[in-house]
């Protein structure tokens, strides 16, 4: 299990490693993250361009979210391809960096060792839903009582007005 490499490790053809992140927790991975349910996994090629080292291959993970719609416990298996790019910081710390969009995937790292672990975490993470759902037709809470409206309709009458907007509805448009 390889969770660290040093540069000094990865020969002139390259490198080949896999490794389980056993030590990931869920707040490492996203705030909607609630439980690992697929402890995550890759494998990845390294192979050293002048001070960078290019990493390709594919990542693993399932998650436990929390329903943006209904706030019930929802499951996402996500995986893929990984092509990151690890750096030494070019400019000082304290200098604001830009990074363009054939830029994003850029782990800076320092000192002679790469971390592919939080690579990885921060992988998954950028590959989290937006607004995650516990499934495609979920409906939500009731905007008025909060009900669950998967488990069944309520009895609320959602036409009417919100009286803070009422006088919105008296406004005439003129053309």
């Amino acid at each position: 299990m390889v969770l660290k490499v040093r540069l000094e490790d990865i020969p002139p053809e390259g490198l080949e490693v896999e490794f389980h992140d056993h030590r990931a927790r869920p707040q490492d991975l996203g705030e909607v993250v609630t439980a690992i349910t697929t402890v995550p996994w890759a494998r990845l090629r390294l192979e050293k361009q002048g001070e960078q080292v290019l990493a390709r291959g594919q990542y693993r993970a399932g998650v436990r979210l929390v329903c943006s719609r209904c706030l019930q416990p929802g499951q996402a298996e996500l995986s893929g391809p990984v092509e990151l790019i690890f750096s030494p910081p070019q400019t000082p710390a304290a200098e604001e960096v830009h990074l363009g969009g054939d830029e994003m995937d850029l782990v800076f790292f320092t000192g002679d060792e790469l971390d592919l672990a939080q690579a990885l975490r921060d992988e998954i993470g950028l590959n989290l839903p937006m607004a995650p759902l516990c499934r495609a037709d979920c409906a939500g809470l009731c905007p008025v009582c909060g009900r669950d409206l998967n488990q069944g309709r309520c009895d609320c009458r959602r036409d009417q007005t919100d009286p803070r907007w009422a006088k919105l509805a008296r406004l005439e448009i003129k053309k």
